[in-house]
């Protein structure tokens, strides 16, 4: 809701009201945000005051009010007229640099389509502010949207050349917010690939914090999204604030406390390599970033993003829609495979459960290596005799879906596009451009080389009748032609406009989002993808923090988490499929390792994990999600809170001897309501156990010897039995017990055998 009231605008949300003002100078400040505030009340008490000038300030207006822009928590702000902290607006052109925008009008709107960029869907009111230079024959206007049900708020702005001199903009921020300094910490999020979402917390001292993306994409290396809270804020309660950017490229975001105990807080395009040149009648419209508040801790603030990515960025044939279990061929069988092979993985994926197959890289061309074919779309016919259309009229036969693997803006130079096409590869004019997993990139600014793409795409879809598809994107962009100031920005608007035509012309195409892993799962491409591959590391410990930390900016129905095989390919770390299952059902699940080689014991537990992840698929992918401790407690625990259920994952860190008795946080259930509870059932291997394995059995057995394969492959102990009723206030107490866990001794029902980094799952039902 957004109400304007005399100089004021208010706009309110489920869980938070920004109060913004025009009535210092004509400038927009934010005069309030946080907890939703009453309707109709008189805001006088939370307003600004200015009695007099601090110190050295420099005065606005002589004739005026005693005030300079050092002083009011402006809601942009230009360099040279006073305020000394950190622009969100920098503009030169044949008038100089020195730009003062003042009010002129507004109006509200319904929520408008963004020009080149992915605009949120759904019910949203926008506020324009119109604000105007007269001498400098400029105009900006500043847009707040208001996602009232997702209790989300977004901005964005236009810059405005109405002169006859060209006007070059040096940086212009999608967001900028002053909050009182309350002793606020910045929780970020850095990362590198098969290692992304590993959070860090600092304390906000007097200093300006500044990071973001400079490789071309917006994930990975520092993630757009980002959060202040207050010291004592955790995942329960407190109060916080977050942050994010719908947008696929470079990105900047700084944050300044200034001597006057103001943080200011800025996020936008990065200023690295960008330059906007605008003549007469020219515009340019920045993306836009959206931030949230919540009073219930980090989890109120994930649930407004979630609410919001889930209802206003996927796209909405797709929103809130269950997504299918899938079998992704990659780490089962890399390049080697043929038409063969790959019918009996997905035959035996469809005896699992398995409801969509999808055919990795190494379908095209001649690739049987990352080295060569990338930009080619002809098929391996070596690999497939049949074609993509002959497999997937015999995949779709046996009841599955029918997928594939595309890398569109990446090309090889042993390929035949780039023999016939060298230029349409990005490179400067002096080097010979740098490859990055043996491949260069193509340069999507180039209209040609989009269409290449777009057209090459719609024929594979249409001839391979896919349901789903997986697109990656490998590795950083170098070598640039400078001579486009904002190439970074251009290749992302190519990006879009590719990404729109194939949305147009597929719309019930399902579409995950890939790069290397994480290097752009960002609220740009959820808008187009439906889910992202969320890590490049399936080793389940690892992932489970990972996805942990990506849970406060986005809902579990995005993330694709798979169970591959036993011994981590990216880290040696060996785990059982039971563990690997315990981490990747919160969210979408899938499988990633060769089932031709499923011991039978294996292949009872996957198909009981996919029974059970059908069952609870709803609450698994958009329940009400809870994070409740992080691995400087040695364990994770995260909850999907559903309409009658929850279901608990719980992550073990390093076994130590003699353990505590652990309790299970768990938050939401209804106080007077009954639950039943139980454990999802585990085997153990038994040779987990070595030399242990004599003390139970009448006969000797060798700890690697053969009698002890054969019974791993076929048989398996029980895990401990953990089952009953218990009431919710219990439950919600933080007091519900969970039975020891094994710490050198004792082995029986009421003992847990987890491991190192070992992993459960607890269901909880309404009776």
């Amino acid at each position: 809701m957004i109400k304007h009231v005399d100089d004021l605008f208010v706009l309110s949300t489920i869980s938070s009201t920004l109060v913004l003002s025009v009535r210092t100078l004509k400038k927009v400040t934010t005069e309030y945000f946080g907890k939703r505030l009453s309707d109709d009340i008189d805001l006088t008490p939370i307003l600004h005051t200015y009695g007099a000038t601090r110190g050295r300030s420099t005065i606005l207006e002589k004739e005026g009010p005693n005030i300079s822009l050092n002083d009011i928590p402006s809601d942009f702000s230009t360099p040279l007229l006073g305020d000394y902290n950190n622009p969100s607006i920098i503009i030169d052109g044949d008038k100089g640099a020195v730009y003062d925008f003042r009010f002129l009008s507004f109006e509200i709107i319904e929520h408008r389509k963004k020009n080149g960029y992915p605009t949120p869907h759904g019910k949203a009111q926008e506020l324009v502010i119109l604000l105007q230079d007269e001498a400098m024959e400029a105009e900006l206007e500043l847009h707040y949207v208001c996602y009232e049900e997702a209790g989300v708020i977004g901005r964005y702005a236009i810059l405005r050349n109405k002169g006859k001199e060209e006007m070059r903009i040096k940086k212009i921020a999608s967001l900028q917010l002053v909050l009182d300094d309350r002793g606020y910490e910045l929780v970020s999020f850095n990362g590198n690939w098969a290692g992304e979402w590993n959070k860090d917390v600092a304390p906000i001292h007097k200093l300006r914090y500044s990071f973001g993306s400079f490789t071309g994409s917006s994930t990975d290396y520092n993630q757009p999204f980002f959060i202040l809270k207050k010291k004592e804020c955790s995942y329960l309660n407190g109060e916080c604030y977050g942050f994010n950017l719908i947008y696929s490229g470079n990105h900047l975001e700084e944050i300044e406390n200034n001597s006057y105990g103001e943080v200011r807080i800025i996020t936008g395009i990065s200023t690295l390599f960008f330059e906007k040149s605008l003549k007469e009648g020219e515009e340019f419209e920045t993306p836009e970033a959206v931030m949230a508040f919540s009073k219930d801790g980090l989890n109120g603030l994930a649930h407004n993003f979630h609410r919001f990515v889930n209802n206003n960025i996927v796209p909405e044939n797709f929103a809130l829609k269950p997504r299918p279990i899938l079998y992704n061929n990659w780490e089962g069988t890399y390049f080697k495979f043929d038409e063969g092979k790959i019918m009996s993985l997905a035959k035996k994926a469809k005896e699992l459960g398995v409801e969509l197959f999808v055919l990795d890289d190494g379908w095209f061309g001649h690739r049987d290596s990352d080295n060569s074919s990338l930009g080619d779309y002809s098929v391996y016919k070596k690999k497939l005799p049949h074609g993509l259309n002959g497999l997937s009229k015999r995949i779709h036969k046996l009841g599955l879906q029918f997928g594939l693997w595309f890398e569109p803006e990446a090309i090889s130079e042993d390929s035949e596009l780039f023999k016939a096409h060298p230029e349409y590869a990005i490179k400067d004019r002096f080097h010979k451009p740098l490859e990055g997993r043996n491949q260069l990139v193509l340069d999507l600014t180039n209209p040609e080389v989009r269409a290449y793409v777009i057209n090459s795409l719609k024929t594979v879809i249409g001839e391979a009748e896919l349901d789903y598809i997986k697109w990656d994107y490998n590795r950083c962009i170098s070598n640039i032609d400078t001579r486009d100031t904002s190439f970074f920005h251009n290749y992302i608007l190519g990006l879009y406009e590719i990404l729109e035509e194939i949305k147009s012309a597929f719309p019930n195409l399902l579409m995950e989002n890939c790069a290397s892993g994480g290097a752009r799962n960002d609220l740009g491409m959820f808008s187009y993808f439906c889910q992202g591959w969320v890590s490049d590391d399936t080793d389940s410990f690892q992932r489970s923090s990972i996805q942990a930390n990506m849970g406060l900016a986005y809902p579990p129905s995005v993330m694709d988490n798979h169970v591959s095989g036993k011994t981590s390919h990216q880290l040696l770390r060996k785990t059982s499929l039971d563990t690997k299952f315990d981490v990747a059902c919160i969210g979408v699940l899938g499988y990633e390792l060769n089932l031709n080689d499923l011991d039978p014991i294996d292949e009872k537990a996957i198909k009981a994990q996919i029974e059970f992840y059908k069952e609870h698929r709803e609450t698994l992918q958009y329940g009400t999600w809870y994070l409740f401790e992080s691995y400087e407690d040695n364990r994770q625990v995260i909850e999907m809170l559903g309409k009658d259920e929850a279901v608990a994952s719980y992550v073990l860190g390093i076994s130590r001897p003699n353990p505590k008795q652990e309790v299970l946080p768990l938050t939401g259930f209804e106080d007077e309501a009954t639950y039943d509870y139980s454990v999802r059932p585990t085997k153990l291997d038994p040779k987990r156990f070595g030399s242990l394995i004599n003390m139970v059995t009448p006969i000797h057995i060798k700890e690697e010897g053969k009698l002890v394969n054969i019974v791993s492959r076929r048989f398996g102990l029980d895990a401990e039995k953990f089952q009953g009723e218990v009431s919710g206030s219990i439950l919600n107490s933080g007091l519900f017990r969970l039975h020891l866990l094994w710490g050198g001794t004792g082995f029986g029902e009421e003992v847990r055998v987890l491991g190192d980094f070992g992993a459960r799952t607890y269901l909880f039902k309404k009776k």
